[in-house]
Parts: structure tokens; C-alpha cells; sequence
């Protein structure tokens, strides 16, 4: 079935951003207005530089650079987004800055006020990185006790509910 451009059409209608040193789309402009340089050292309670740098390119197992654009003093309200307390603390900081950049873009948007057709709308998210604690182990270990979705043993097939085994490709 081919449909007409006019159907095809996309259109940006809202944006939601948490970046580094700007907790939303307006303070991430505000911060390109003033000229301000959000890269700086990383802190050791991020990531230990004498365990991981070295001014080398070629040192094995090893970063020659310790700078970035760090996300910091992010405050996370799980009760505003309606996420249960026991889901919010298993979140890793990806998954509640992506939360709450949809929420800021929605509202971007103008809703819940200015009408959504929701059959046609779609929520895109871009990410650094697919999780911090999926990347080090470390962290993972001193944050929380509880296993992260990334740490799990998948699931076989046959652990699957009769329906979700049969409709599951072979």
C-alpha cells in the first residue's frame, strides 16, 4: 500500500533534553547562548582516573582522555511520571533521563491541553550509552544490590507462557 507524501510527513512538535550542566531543551539553548563549556575532568566518584587513564592512546585497556560532558545534580521525581518506588530505585540513570526527556517533550508539545492523535505519534529517544551500569559492573555493585533487566539470565523458550512460546519464531 503506498501512501501519499502528505501522509508520510513527519514533523518535530516538541523536544525534552537532559545533557550535561542543562536539565532541559531551554537550559541546554541557554547554555549555547552564554558560550558555556559543559566539558570538564571526570570526578572519581563517576570513575577513578588512576584506575582507567593514561595520556598513552596506545595503553592497553586503557582512555587518554579523562574529560566529558557529565549530566549532575539531576533530581529524578519518580512520584510525577506515577513509577512505583521499587521500579524507580531498579532504574539506572538512562532510563529516568529518558523518562523524564519525553515527558519535557511532550509537554513541549502542549499536552495533555492541546489535543494528540496518538495513532499517529511516536516518542523518539536518542542515548549515549544503553545504560551505565550495564557497562560497569563495578557501579552496579556499589549502587544497589538489587540485579538490573541487563544482568538477567534470558529467559528459554520453554520458561515462556504457552502463547509467547508459540508465536515466538523458531
Amino acid at each position: 500500500m503506498t501512501r501519499d507524501p502528505v501522509s508520510r510527513a513527519v514533523a518535530v512538535v516538541g523536544v525534552g533534553a537532559i545533557l550535561p550542566d542543562a536539565p532541559s531543551a531551554p537550559a541546554f539553548w541557554q547554555n549555547v547562548l552564554a558560550g558555556r563549556d559543559c566539558i570538564s575532568e571526570v570526578r572519581t566518584d563517576r570513575w577513578d582516573p588512576a584506575d582507567y587513564y593514561d595520556p598513552d592512546p596506545k595503553a592497553p585497556e586503557k582512555t587518554y582522555s579523562k574529560i566529558g560532558g557529565w549530566v549532575r545534580q539531576y533530581h529524578f521525581d519518580p512520584t510525577r511520571l506515577r513509577i512505583p518506588p521499587t521500579v524507580a530505585k531498579a532504574m539506572d540513570e538512562g532510563q529516568k533521563w529518558v523518562v523524564a526527556a519525553a515527558l519535557e517533550a511532550m509537554k513541549d508539545y502542549g499536552y495533555p491541553e492541546r489535543p494528540l492523535d496518538v495513532e499517529s505519534t511516536a516518542c523518539i529517544l536518542g542515548n549515549a550509552m544503553g545504560g551505565e551500569l550495564h557497562y560497569i559492573p563495578r557501579c552496579a555493585s556499589t549502587r544497589r544490590s538489587t540485579s538490573t533487566p541487563s544482568r538477567r539470565r534470558p529467559r528459554s523458550r520453554r520458561s515462556l507462557p504457552r502463547r509467547a512460546a508459540r508465536s515466538s519464531p523458531s
